[in-house]
């Protein structure tokens, strides 16, 4: 076993929360492991829905924090990295049958402007039955009484947003290890003292570590089986289809309340084809097994039809379809839509130098990484240079 410098910290797991951890943390002269145990940016990062949104829907569980954040961050995101974040126009179709009628919709979308007050994006505009039906003539006209038009923003490649990230954390002297995973943590003296790896190409390694963080999203409890810590993750799967312009098609996004289910689901323009989802169901298997299921693409294909009746999609429409889990927070019956999207640093009470990172979302991962980096001063003893995240861009961009 070859015995590596000791390094300030290590972070398992180069997904967009452990890349943005592994920027700020070497940013701030911190000496960075990040190690990934496949491709960076591969895992559930690049099975999202590729939106960099406020959370709109979040406002119906009253998480006006999280929606606060989220649009603060989206703004950071639009600054920072202009070449790969990019604004994208909303459409809610409102009908008669809809669960959330036009006054609904309008509050929240006021609500929306106002949390994102100074921001850069237009404000939203509530649109009639036949302003909606000239602007996307594609939607099912029956029982329509009009729209919501309003600003997000998307990222076509989140991988390349996590690419960025770990290229700005190396150039600040971050380590970085793909295709290696880690075996075992090891624990001496009431601390982790350093992760046991192993790669494709080479045998087994001990790293030493001052701070180990786990940002292995929904492969959490599996990093942390030899400490044998609670269950920390109770993830849900999503599944997307992308498909070719089809008729009807909008010229931006479409945000649907599904018919069968009310669930939110989006049809998006993405690199000159459309993507269409998420479903969002409980998910207690292996997350490297997650694959879209038939039932799930019934679901989806239907909605969409149902939405833009002369799109007339079918199996054979589909390109491909994608999956993956959201690494959210273990609860007990919570319905699937009303689980926190909140991001959570978990200390181990017993191991004080090992933090998990649940939840989260590709918006908020600047933030978290932030917070993450305060913390993992704290635990190193040390004062926290200021944090240039918000203000620096990532390499590449404009």
């Amino acid at each position: 076993m070859v015995r590596a410098s000791q390094y300030d910290v290590v972070i398992i797991g180069a997904g967009i929360n452990g890349a943005g951890i592994a920027r700020d943390a070497a940013m701030r002269g911190l000496k960075v492991l990040l190690i990934e145990k496949g491709e960076i940016g591969a895992g559930t990062t690049s099975a999202s829905t590729r939106l960099i949104h406020g959370g709109l829907r979040y406002l119906e569980h009253f998480e006006f924090g999280l929606v606060y954040e989220s649009l603060r961050e989206r703004e950071i995101l639009l600054r920072i990295a202009p070449d790969l974040v990019r604004p994208l126009g909303i459409t809610i179709p409102i009908y008669k049958q809809s669960r959330r009628g036009r006054l609904t919709i309008r509050a929240g979308m006021i609500l929306y402007d106002l949390l994102s007050w100074g921001k850069s994006l237009p404000r939203h505009r509530m649109l009639s039955r036949n302003e909606t039906l000239e602007r996307w003539p594609g939607l099912n006209p029956e029982s329509l009484v009009g729209s919501a038009l309003y600003y997000d923003a998307q990222v076509e490649f989140p991988e390349r947003l996590v690419l960025a990230n770990v290229a700005s954390a190396r150039e600040f002297g971050a380590e970085v290890l793909t295709h290696t995973r880690v075996t075992d943590l090891i624990v001496e003296d009431g601390k982790v003292s350093g992760v046991e790896l192993i790669s494709e190409v080479a045998q087994k390694e001990f790293v030493e570590a001052r701070v180990v963080i786990n940002a292995a999203g929904p492969w959490i409890d599996q990093v942390l089986a030899p400490v044998k810590s609670p269950k920390l993750i109770g993830g849900t799967k999503g599944s997307h289809l992308v498909v070719p312009v089809f008729p009807g098609a909008p010229a931006n996004a479409i945000y649907l309340e599904a018919r069968s289910d009310g669930r939110p689901i989006f049809i998006i323009p993405w690199n000159k084809l459309y993507l269409i989802g998420t479903t969002d169901v409980r998910f207690e298997g292996d997350p490297d097994e997650v694959r879209c299921e038939p039932w799930e693409v019934d679901y989806l294909l239907s909605e969409t039809n149902l939405a833009l009746p002369g799109a007339n999609l079918t199996y054979n429409s589909i390109l491909y379809t994608y999956s993956g889990v959201r690494p959210l927070p273990v609860t007990g019956n919570k319905d699937e839509q009303s689980i926190t999207r909140r991001h959570f640093i978990r200390e181990h009470p017993q191991l004080p130098n090992l933090l998990s990172i649940v939840g989260g979302k590709l918006t908020t991962y600047r933030s978290l990484a932030e917070e993450c980096v305060a913390l993992i001063f704290r635990k190193l003893g040390k004062d926290a240079p200021p944090c240039r995240t918000a203000t620096e861009k990532l390499p590449g961009t404009s």
